[in-house]
């Protein structure tokens, strides 16, 4: 039998009408060309204040993909476990997207107790977050990168799926 808690949930955080902070969605699209396993559950939060309408205990890993404001080259990709302070990595999401944090805070905080769901967020530094549909070349550039990590994540949770 397969661990039945061994599931991720990724979490696409974007605004599609304002170039790179619609990086999430842009993601989503290419990870949708992927062979996911029955194992990852996908929520296209987009600028939401209320996302995500499952149960996050039921999931071993969060995973937010997002435009995200780093300090880096745009482009430039940040990797990260979030282990106490979500609040603060979710400030360098570009304002658009500032109304699904607290949702996000509220969801992390009750995973605090139990340590019982790990957090990761890929994100990705935008260039320009102005109106108009298209993503930066500096993005696209980066999103295989981005699709790399995340396919290793899901495989790695495919990986170590207990058979009892």
């Amino acid at each position: 039998m397969v661990n039945a808690r061994n599931k991720t949930a990724i979490l696409a955080l974007g605004d599609t009408n304002l170039q790179d902070a619609g990086t999430g969605q842009y993601l989503l699209e290419l990870i949708s060309h992927l062979d996911l396993p029955d194992t990852v559950d996908i929520y296209d939060c987009g600028i939401a204040s209320k996302c995500f309408d499952g149960n996050i205990h039921e999931y071993e890993r969060i995973v937010l993909i997002t435009a995200h404001r780093h300090g880096d080259a745009a482009g430039e990709i940040l990797f990260t476990t979030i282990v106490s302070d979500i609040e603060s990595v979710l400030n360098g999401l570009p304002s658009p997207l500032q109304k699904t944090k607290d949702q996000l805070i509220t969801l992390f905080e009750s995973t605090i107790p139990n340590r019982d769901v790990e957090w990761i967020l890929i994100g990705i530094e935008p260039k320009c977050i102005n109106p108009g549909p298209s993503i930066s070349d500096d993005v696209i550039k980066a999103a295989p990168k981005a699709l790399n990590f995340i396919n290793d994540l899901l495989q790695e949770s495919a990986h170590n799926q207990t058979v009892t």
